[in-house]
């Protein structure tokens, strides 16, 4: 079934991204969900119905975007914020520490981010999460706090069973824990979202970004950015990162975290922060008793680095940002790929922000089997691997997009990165200097890339590499 104009058009201006953007025929099938939630069979009839009725359009938000969620979702951001959550509390003494999640979907993360602050010692009155999301219906079941199946990964152990309630309707989320917890219904997308909210001093946005169009990318950052207090914590998806990384954000190393650090001082000239800087700074260096996340759900995520390490680069000066280029997707632009293949590679990206490393490289690999060997593939293929941990895989498809176009800007990049980190300065600075180029060629400069920037001044950022060469 072909979608209706004026719904791609509501749909795209209301989620920011395009119909192919939710994955093949997914809007379609939202469309045809949501005739049948109304009884109408005839798609004109539904037009009709769907442009009159408010109540009606947000029932098919609610069919595109409700997704797939689990409690402690990749385990590596509560596992880091139960490292620090001493540390974090510290540096807001007096305050309450706030904590966004968003979007939230049904609820599952912000109860984990709770839970996890609780077991990590924290007293109720000290922080407080809020959840917002665009989906009613998501947000109704959050309110709800009951539970399936399939929102547990593994086996339950003690430490996180304390915090539910057997039922005949499924696991339901405590008191304790639902008081902490406080959902709003918004759409992010839209100006004016999120006033009156914040500031936080943790902000979760993960595996929104990759599903926005550039322009709302800018404009959801720039409200998140507002909201988090200097030297805060931001959590991103796998491969969302980069996107803030970009943006001067400072990424930590911590196995499965995908977590940054905002600077201290404002990231552009357009944005001023009016909120007050954390009082102290939660994260190397603080002594604290260490403290385990709940362990009992979900795959374990790895040995966890004693000791993170932060990018040192300084924050992009005002001038610098004001000739940066609006921020492109993770994967540069290396020639014309088939349209069939770029979306491929877009659900490849979907799938690994959802951590699913396997078939997000079986996606990459069939793309480059059916539409031809390209830069453009073999880079988010590098990429996953590195997600991964896997440097000697990462190093294979690097190689191979730089073999297919010898100035791909990403590839450079991150190939400049890891032969420095295996303390090969000599390679390392020769990719950097071709990257230096291409970025020349495209009419950059090294003081206008953030990325650059932090290959040339950064001495902090570790990689833990396995011997590739």
């Amino acid at each position: 079934m072909k979608t209706p104009p004026a719904i791609r058009q509501f749909l795209a201006a209301s989620l920011g991204m395009e119909e192919n953007d939710a994955g093949k025929g997914a809007i379609s099938r939202a469309v045809d969900a949501a005739m049948h939630q109304e009884g109408i069979l005839d798609l004109q009839a539904y037009e009709k119905v769907f442009a009159s009725s408010g109540e009606v359009r947000q029932r098919l938000i609610d069919a595109v975007v409700v997704g797939e969620s689990w409690f402690f979702r990749d385990r590596g951001p509560f596992t880091y914020l139960a490292h620090h959550a001493q540390a974090l509390r510290q540096a807001r003494t007096g305050e309450v520490l706030n904590i966004l999640s968003a979007p939230c979907a049904t609820g599952e993360e912000p109860y984990s981010i709770a839970m996890t602050l609780l077991a990590a010692g924290l007293n109720p009155s000290a922080f407080a999460v809020a959840g917002v999301d665009i989906s009613v219906q998501a947000l109704e079941k959050a309110r709800r706090g009951y539970y399936g199946s399939g929102s547990f990964r593994g086996t339950i152990g003690a430490d996180v069973a304390q915090f539910f309630q057997v039922t005949p309707d499924g696991r339901q989320v405590t008191e304790r824990v639902r008081r902490q917890v406080t959902f709003h219904h918004d759409n992010l997308v839209s100006q004016g979202s999120l006033v009156g909210h914040g500031p936080y001093a943790v902000i979760f946005c993960r595996n929104l970004f990759i599903y926005l169009n550039s322009e709302s990318r800018r404009q959801v950052f720039e409200r998140l950015d507002r909201l988090l207090l200097p030297g805060g914590l931001l959590f991103a998806g796998h491969t969302e990162t980069l996107f803030w990384h970009q943006q001067g954000y400072l990424p930590i190393q911590w196995d499965r975290a995908f977590v940054l650090t905002k600077p201290a001082s404002p990231l552009s000239s357009g944005i001023k922060t009016t909120a007050t800087t954390l009082k102290s700074s939660p994260l190397p260096g603080a002594r604290h008793k260490e403290i385990k996340a709940p362990t009992g759900l979900g795959p374990a995520s790895g040995n966890t680095p004693p000791n993170e390490k932060t990018f040192a680069a300084p924050s992009p000066s005002p001038a610098a940002v004001e000739r940066e280029q609006p921020v492109k997707s993770i994967i540069a632009d290396a020639g014309p790929i088939a349209p069939f293949a770029d979306g491929q590679l877009k659900e490849a990206r979907r799938l690994a922000d959802r951590g699913d490393m396997d078939a997000a490289v079986q996606i990459c690999q069939e793309v480059a089997r059916t539409a031809g060997p390209a830069a453009e593939t073999y880079c988010l293929m590098g990429i996953i691997h590195m997600a991964r941990q896997d440097m000697n895989g990462a190093g294979d498809c690097f190689r191979k997009a730089l073999y297919l176009d010898p100035g791909h800007y990403e590839s450079l990049v991150h190939v400049s990165l890891i032969y420095r980190q295996k303390g090969d300065e000599r390679k390392a600075a020769l990719y950097r200097e071709r990257a230096e180029r291409k970025a020349d060629r495209q009419g950059k400069t090294v003081e206008s890339s953030p990325t650059l920037s932090t290959i040339k001044t950064d001495e902090h950022f570790r990689i833990r590499t396995n011997g590739w060469i």
